[in-house]
Formats: structure tokens, C-alpha cells, sequence
């Protein structure tokens, strides 16, 4: 960027040189009139000096910019015409007469000069594309296409035109031309690959624009392995990954890549969340690679997406929409080629990285999934004594930490979060985490002091997920520091929330919320009466106390989660979807502000399409 400021500075410096200093002051003065508004002003001096050196060209574009300006159109031209005059091979100021002409109205004239400049300077291949630029200033983009188009047959050099046609195709939305005009760029010199395709993708979201460009690239196929590989990738943007995975397994086979672009692909559409064609992909590595160096992360991926269906399918049937719940069993038949896909790794790949992720995701499914929790504890023991430098350490020291909890082993738990804190290879987010943990681990045992201050380290980065937790109960201990014996009992109710003992902590939320001195603790405590009955399936008393909370409206801050909550008992647990629109309707209109209205139009949109 300096390189080309520097000569810019440099001409300007070399004008003003040539200026007498008295020339100088009345060009800033023009231009002080100018800034004012008063062209009229600005013109007659800008006039006398241009008189004075009709070849400056400073001069010349300010007086032209005025006379533009001032709508002087005849003077414009006039002016132009007499630079014409002094450089007559500057083909830039042929496209400016046109423009003036343009601008004035007159586009027959203005084309006329455009056509004629073509003709005459027609041996210069720059000539069509320094005239295109004017018509793409006035935003005649059709003109524009024209003489690039002209440019293209005579040169017969798609550099020089195919990437500007390319983009005017695309703003006039003629999306198979520009797939034309780029697929030539990539056809004259494939390493201009990266950037064709950047420029494709940014535009591959318009209508009718990925399946006009898909059919424009496939007659290319044969010409070069670059379309193959643009190819997969307009598949894979129209998430039609079956074609995707054939042409990888094409290009796999004439690249003699061994299966490096379809470990690639299958990452990108295991990310993506297309389990199903990410677990065919991996398989198929597993299967026709078995020797190469990708193959452990092939087999980790591969039960990854083993894991991820599995999960897909537990949730469509388990409460993961409640804030609070009891997982429901799962069937052995479901879970168990999971974890021995897992336990196959373990066993082959010992030791390593991988064989360390695997241990992970069986401690999770059996803690989470199966509620083996002591099973799940081994797992992830083996993690925390056995490989404590491994960088899944601090996840395996969290699941046991917050199993602790759990188990109201609050000691034990607390020492499984320090560790995460004190752990080097920790990453900011784990460490986060754990030290929120800590802090709630504090509030529990009513160290409300110790509480506040591990908060602290966890509110600093606002970026984090469990930052506005931390906010939330910061917020909660501060206000309500000196009421500690109502404090009290509410970080008991919590506590028993985290133990899932939810009738027990909903008593102690009731008690909180008729209590017309613990006024702090109002507009939780209701929320939290609420939450523990959806979590053990109370959902008419539920709905009941939310609608409550909603007519509080401002009163209460969460009168917005409430109606969102309510909305979500009857899409999920009653199943009742007219229901359940009506009530996110009603949170669009009545909070207009809520964390929660793009969720809100979301299940407005897919409830809407099951009723019709």
C-alpha cells in the first residue's frame, strides 16, 4: 500500500513545485470555496489558473469536477476536448468526454465517442477495457459487458477481460456466463483455482445461482482435475454430498492422492453435521486404506460420526429442550457398537492422542448416555493418571469434576477443578469453565466471598460462553450480599438442582419466591418453580406459573424466557404446535429485545410447516 501511495505523494509534491506560491494559495483557496459550497467561486479561479497552464492536470480535473458539479455540461466538454487537444493518445480522456455526455443525458453521443475511441485505438488491448471502466461507472453494466466482450475476440487473453466479465455476469445476475467467463480464467492457468473459487462461493448463495454455475462446470469436467475439485465443491455447497463423495472418490483415484482429499472431505462434512456420508467416507478410508498414515484419525472419525447418529437419534426422543432433566436410558443395542468402535481404537492405537479422544468419548456415553456413572468415572481416570499432559486432560478432569458434584462430593469435586486451573495445556475456555465451577462450588458451602472472587478471572473474557453465567451469579451474590441467610437458602436450592433432586429443590424455590423479604430472589425463584416442574414433567402447573412470570412483564427480567419456556411445553411436551406458535408469536410482539426471538422464528418457521 505504501509502494503505491509514495509515487501518488511524490506527483502531487512535483505539481505544487511548479506552482508559484501565490498560484498555490489561490488553488487552496478554490478549493476552501469548494468545501463551502460556493462552486460558482471556486470555478472562476480554478478558470484563471487553468488559462494561466492549460496542461496542468491538476487544474484540469478540479475545473472538470466543477463543471460537473455545477451541471456545465457544454463546459465540461469543451474543457476535455482541449486536453484532447494538448495528449491525444490519452485514452482516459475520450471515456471522460463520453461520460460528461453521459451524465448531460445525451448516451447516443456518449456511446458515439466510446465506439469511435474503440475503433481508433484498437491495435492497444487496454483501449476496450479503460472504456468499459467508464460505463461501469455509470453503471451501465450492459455497455460495459459489450466491450469487454469485443476486447475478449480480438485479444483472445481471458485474463485481461474474463475476471471483469465474470463479475458484471454476476452482479446482472447471469450466473451460467460468469461460471463461463471464470471456468476460462481456471482453463488458461489453473493456479488461479483458489481465488475463482472464493469468487464463486461468495455468490453461490443467490437464486438459481449454484445449480446454473454446477451446470456450466460439469461440461468442464474432462478439461482439468481443478473443475473436479470445483465441482465437489458446488456439491457439497448444495449439500448434496452423495455426488460430492463419488466425484472425491474420481478425483482420488486420478490424483493417486491415497486418500488425503477424502479424509478432507469427510472432516469437512463430519463439521458440517452430515453424519451419515462422513461415517461412509471414513468407513471407506478405512476399508481401501488401512495402511496409510491418516488411517487412526479415519477410525476415530469414523466412530465420532457413529457417536453423532447416535446422539441425533437420543435427542429426537430425550428432553434436551428442558433447562433441566433426567436422561432417559438408552438401549444397550444402540449404544454398544459406539463404544466398541471407541474401545477398537483404544486397543490398536494405544498411547496415542487418538486412543487418549476414545477413552474420553466412552467415559462421556457412559456417563451421560448409559448413567454408568462409575464406569464412566474409569474412562476418564485413565485420562487424568495415565496421560495428565495429554491435551484431553482438563475435559477428563471437568466430567469428574462435575460428577463430584453431582454426587455432592463437593471437596473432591473442588480439587478435579483446581487441577484444570493449575493445568498447563488447559485451554482458556476449560479453565473458564472450571473456575465457574469453583465458584458455584464456593456459593454451595456459603463462601459467598471466595465465590465472588474466582468470578472475577471468568467475567474478563466477555467471549467466552460461561462468561454470562459468571455475570448472572456475580450479579446475584452482589445484590443479594446482605441478605446471606435468603442467599443461603437459595444456593441450597441450586445445589439440589445440580443433584437433579428437583422436587425437593422446588419447595425450597417456593419458599424463596413467597417470601416478601427475600424480594431479590423473586423473579428467579418463580423462574426456577417453573423449570423444576417441566423437569419432572409437570407441565400444566408449569405453564401456569410461566404465565404468571410473562404478566409481570417488565417486573420480572425473565417474563421473556417464561413465554419462551412455555412455548417449548407445547411444541415438545404436548406436543400441541398451534399452541406453541402462538405463544412464540406472542414473545416476538411482546419482547422485542429477547435473547430469544431468533430461536423464537426458527420453531415458528418449522412448526408452521408441519401444520400446513
Amino acid at each position: 500500500m505504501i509502494k503505491k501511495i509514495l509515487p501518488i505523494i511524490l506527483f502531487a509534491f512535483a505539481l505544487f513545485a511548479q506552482q508559484s506560491p501565490m498560484d498555490q494559495n489561490q488553488f487552496m483557496l478554490a478549493e476552501s470555496y469548494e468545501q463551502r459550497g460556493d462552486f460558482v467561486k471556486a470555478v472562476e479561479i480554478i478558470e484563471t489558473l487553468n488559462k494561466k497552464d492549460p496542461a496542468n492536470i491538476q487544474y484540469f480535473n478540479k475545473l472538470n469536477s466543477l463543471y460537473l458539479q455545477l451541471k456545465k455540461y457544454d463546459e465540461s466538454a469543451a474543457l476535455i476536448n482541449s486536453r484532447i487537444n494538448i495528449t491525444p493518445q490519452d485514452i482516459s480522456l475520450y471515456g471522460l468526454l463520453g461520460s460528461t455526455y453521459y451524465t448531460a443525458g445525451d448516451r447516443t453521443k456518449a456511446y458515439q465517442v466510446w465506439d469511435d475511441t474503440a475503433e481508433k485505438f484498437k491495435t492497444n488491448p487496454m483501449t476496450l477495457r479503460i472504456i468499459s471502466n467508464y460505463a461501469i461507472e455509470k453503471r451501465d453494466f450492459e455497455k460495459a459487458i459489450e466491450y469487454l466482450n469485443r476486447g475478449k475476440e480480438i485479444s483472445k487473453d481471458p485474463f485481461l477481460y474474463s475476471y471483469d466479465l465474470g463479475e458484471l455476469y454476476q452482479i446482472t445476475m447471469r450466473y451460467r456466463e460468469a461460471a463461463s467467463e471464470y471456468c476460462d480464467l481456471i482453463k488458461a492457468n489453473p493456479s488461479q483455482y483458489q481465488q475463482i473459487e472464493s469468487k464463486i462461493l461468495s455468490y453461490s448463495n443467490k437464486p438459481n445461482a449454484l445449480d446454473e454455475t454446477i451446470e456450466v462446470v460439469d461440461k468442464h469436467k474432462s478439461d482439468d482435475i481443478s473443475f473436479s475439485y470445483l465441482l465437489a465443491r458446488l456439491y457439497i455447497e448444495k449439500k448434496n454430498y452423495d455426488e460430492a463423495f463419488d466425484l472425491f472418490k474420481e478425483i482420488d483415484k486420478k490424483q493417486n492422492t491415497r486418500g488425503a482429499d477424502l479424509f478432507s472431505f469427510g472432516e469437512f462434512v463430519y463439521r458440517d453435521g452430515e453424519y451419515k456420508t462422513a461415517s461412509e467416507v471414513f468407513k471407506f478410508l478405512i476399508d481401501n486404506y488401512s495402511d496409510q498414515q491418516n488411517i487412526p484419525l479415519a477410525k476415530l472419525g469414523y466412530a465420532k460420526t457413529q457417536e453423532a447418529l447416535f446422539i441425533q437419534k437420543y435427542n429426537a426422543t430425550n428432553p434436551e429442550w428442558k433447562s433441566f432433566f433426567i436422561p432417559a436410558k438408552v438401549d444397550e443395542n444402540e449404544i454398544e457398537p459406539v463404544i466398541s468402535a471407541y474401545q477398537e481404537i483404544i486397543k490398536v492405537y494405544q498411547h496415542s492422542e487418538v486412543a487418549i479422544e476414545a477413552n474420553l468419548r466412552i467415559g462421556i456415553l457412559l456417563a451421560h448416555y448409559r448413567n454408568d456413572i462409575i464406569e464412566g468415572e474409569k474412562y476418564f481416570s485413565i485420562i487424568t493418571e495415565t496421560y495428565p499432559m495429554s491435551k484431553f486432560a482438563s475435559l477428563a478432569f471437568i466430567e469428574l469434576g462435575n460428577i463430584k458434584m453431582q454426587q455432592a462430593k463437593l471437596d473432591e469435586a473442588e480439587k478435579l477443578f483446581q487441577s484444570v486451573v493449575k493445568l498447563q495445556r488447559a485451554n482458556p475456555e476449560d479453565k473458564s469453565y472450571a473456575n465457574y465451577q469453583l465458584a458455584r462450588i464456593f456459593s454451595f458451602r456459603n463462601d459467598f466471598e471466595s465465590a465472588r472472587k474466582n468470578l472475577i478471572s471468568v467475567m474478563g473474557n466477555l467471549k467466552d460462553n460461561i462468561a454470562n453465567d459468571a455475570i448472572e451469579l456475580s450479579i446475584l451474590l452482589n445484590t443479594a450480599k446482605n441478605d446471606s441467610s435468603n442467599l443461603s437458602l437459595y444456593c441450597s436450592a441450586e445445589f439440589l438442582t445440580e443433584q437433579k433432586r428437583f422436587s425437593e429443590a422446588k419447595d425450597l424455590y417456593l419458599q424463596l419466591s413467597q417470601n416478601p423479604q427475600a424480594f431479590v430472589f423473586h423473579s428467579i425463584a418463580k423462574l426456577r418453580v417453573a423449570e423444576m416442574l417441566i423437569a419432572t414433567d409437570a407441565f400444566s402447573a408449569a405453564i401456569a406459573d410461566l404465565s404468571l412470570i410473562v404478566e409481570e412483564a417488565e417486573k420480572n427480567i425473565y417474563a421473556d424466557k417464561a413465554l419462551y419456556l412455555q412455548g417449548q411445553i407445547y411444541q415438545y411436551g404436548l406436543k400441541d404446535s398451534l399452541k406453541a406458535v402462538e405463544s412464540y408469536e406472542s414473545l416476538l410482539a411482546k419482547f422485542p429485545k429477547s435473547l430469544f426471538l431468533d430461536e423464537a422464528r426458527q420453531n415458528i418457521i418449522e412448526l408452521k410447516k408441519k401444520l400446513s
